[in-house]
């Protein structure tokens, strides 16, 4: 669901759309998805019902996509804040991307979410987010949080 090959430093981006195309070229490249455009349109549609931007530079865009072929989690730390609807009004520096097969049982996306959400509420964790930039570091640090694998 998440391993070092998931976890991306210093992405450039200038606005949201070029953080949702990143993570549906990765998508493809990692083999979590068979289809870059398809899945851009699910994680578009889905930004278009209710911003996925939440509060201290934190967004977790997401879909549940016939193009995705493995629940994964992706992480962005971006070299710069990006314009993002947040509830807080604060630009996104830090992206959790969710993405969830279509047939998947168990709305293991909203687990994911769920988890995600609680975990973002603890400052000890947004901090480490924050400032590590291990991605072997970070990603043990998620899992052993968000009791995923």
């Amino acid at each position: 669901m998440l391993n070092e090959k998931n976890i991306f430093f210093n992405l450039d981006a200038t606005n949201k759309q070029e953080v949702l195309e990143f993570i549906s070229n990765k998508a493809v490249e990692l083999n979590i998805s068979d289809n870059k455009e398809g899945l851009l349109g699910d994680l578009n549609k889905r930004e278009g019902e209710f911003s996925t931007g939440l509060q201290d530079g934190f967004a977790i865009p997401h879909a549940k996509s016939e193009y995705v072929k493995t629940p994964t989690i992706l992480f962005l730390k971006l070299n710069s804040p990006i314009e993002w609807e947040t509830m807080d009004g604060t630009d996104v520096k830090y992206v959790f991307s969710l993405l969830v097969p279509k047939e998947n049982e168990d709305n293991i996306h909203l687990q994911m979410i769920s988890k995600l959400a609680v975990c973002l509420l603890e400052d000890e964790f947004k901090n480490f987010i924050q400032s590590c930039n291990d991605a072997v570091e970070l990603k043990e640090y998620i899992i052993k949080n968000m009791e995923v694998e």
